[in-house]
C-alpha cells in the first residue's frame, strides 16, 4: 500500500511538473516555457540583453517561437543578419503561386499572383527567313501563314507548335504586337494594306494597318499592329498576316523581312 502511494504521489507530482515548470537549457533563467541559450551567457535573473538573446531560442507561452530572440511576436520570429535561407525550392507558376513581400516590421505576407498583380509574362516569336512573294495568291481579306519561330516564351501554359505556327493559350488576358518590316515593288504600289485577325475569347477580330511608300526597289514600309484581347483555356490562334481592303497592291513583289518581323504576347492578367 505504501509503495502504491509513493508512485501515486511521483505522478501526480510529475504531472505537476510538465504543466507548469519553464525548460532551460544551458540556463537557469529561461525565458517564455521552453528557453535554449546557445552561448550559455544568459543571466541568472531578469531579461537577456538583445546580444545575449542573439544565439537564444525561445517558445512562449502563446505558441510563438523565437530564434535570436526570447520574446517574438508572432508564431515565427527571427531576429538576425540575414536570418533566413531555404534550400531545395522547386521551380513555381507565376500563374497560380502567389509572390510573397516583407513588410516594414519584417513581416513576411502574401500580395497574389503575377497574374492578379497583372505583371506581364513575355512570349516572343520570329520570322527567322525572309518570305518572298508573300500575299501573292491572296486578294483584299486574304491571309497567309507567317512562319516564325519561339525566340522566348515565360508564360506558363502556353505551348507553340511552330509545323503550323499555332500558338495555344492559357486562359487570361494579353497584349499582343505584330512587328513586320516589307517591300512590294510591283508597279504601281504605293500603298500597302495589312490586317492581323487577333484572337478574342472564341473568335476574332481583324486590325488593320496601311504604310504609304515608295513604287519600285525603295518601297520599304513597316508597321506596328497592337491588340489587347481575352482568350479562354485552350484556345488556339495561327501567326498569319493578311492583305487589307485600302492598299493597291497585290500579286508579286511583296517580300516579308526577316528577323524585323516579329510577334510578342504578354500575358497582362487574369
Amino acid at each position: 500500500m505504501k509503495r502504491k502511494l509513493i508512485y501515486s504521489l511521483f505522478l501526480l507530482t510529475g504531472n505537476y511538473i510538465f504543466i507548469s515548470a519553464q525548460v532551460g537549457i544551458q540556463t537557469s533563467n529561461p525565458q517564455g516555457v521552453f528557453n535554449i541559450d546557445a552561448a550559455k551567457d544568459n543571466p541568472a535573473t531578469g531579461t537577456p540583453s538583445a546580444a545575449q538573446q542573439a544565439n537564444d531560442v525561445a517558445v512562449t507561452a502563446t505558441g510563438n517561437m523565437g530564434i535570436g530572440t526570447t520574446v517574438p511576436t508572432n508564431k515565427l520570429h527571427i531576429n538576425g543578419t540575414d536570418p533566413l535561407r531555404v534550400q531545395g525550392l522547386s521551380a513555381g507558376n507565376t500563374t497560380t503561386d502567389p509572390l510573397l513581400v516583407v513588410d516594414a516590421t519584417g513581416v513576411v505576407k502574401s500580395i497574389g499572383t503575377l497574374g492578379a498583380l497583372s505583371i506581364p509574362n513575355p512570349a516572343v516569336f520570329r520570322l527567322e527567313t525572309a518570305q518572298t512573294n508573300f500575299l501573292q495568291a491572296q486578294g483584299a481579306g486574304g491571309s497567309q501563314v507567317v512562319p516564325m519561330s519561339v525566340v522566348k516564351n515565360t508564360i506558363p501554359g502556353m505551348s507553340y507548335n511552330a509545323g503550323t505556327s499555332t500558338i495555344t493559350f492559357p486562359a487570361g488576358t494579353y497584349q499582343m504586337t505584330f512587328v513586320y518590316e516589307a517591300t512590294h515593288n510591283a508597279t504601281g504600289c504605293t500603298i500597302s494594306s495589312y490586317f492581323i485577325d487577333f484572337p478574342l475569347n472564341t473568335g476574332s477580330t481583324r486590325i488593320h494597318s496601311t504604310a504609304s511608300h515608295s513604287e519600285g526597289a525603295l518601297s520599304n514600309h513597316g508597321g506596328t499592329i497592337t491588340y489587347a484581347t481575352t482568350v479562354p483555356a485552350n484556345r488556339t490562334w495561327t501567326i498569319t498576316l493578311g492583305r487589307g481592303q485600302s492598299g493597291n497592291c497585290g500579286g508579286a513583289g511583296m517580300s516579308l523581312a526577316a528577323t524585323s518581323t516579329q510577334l510578342l504576347v504578354f500575358r497582362i492578367g487574369d
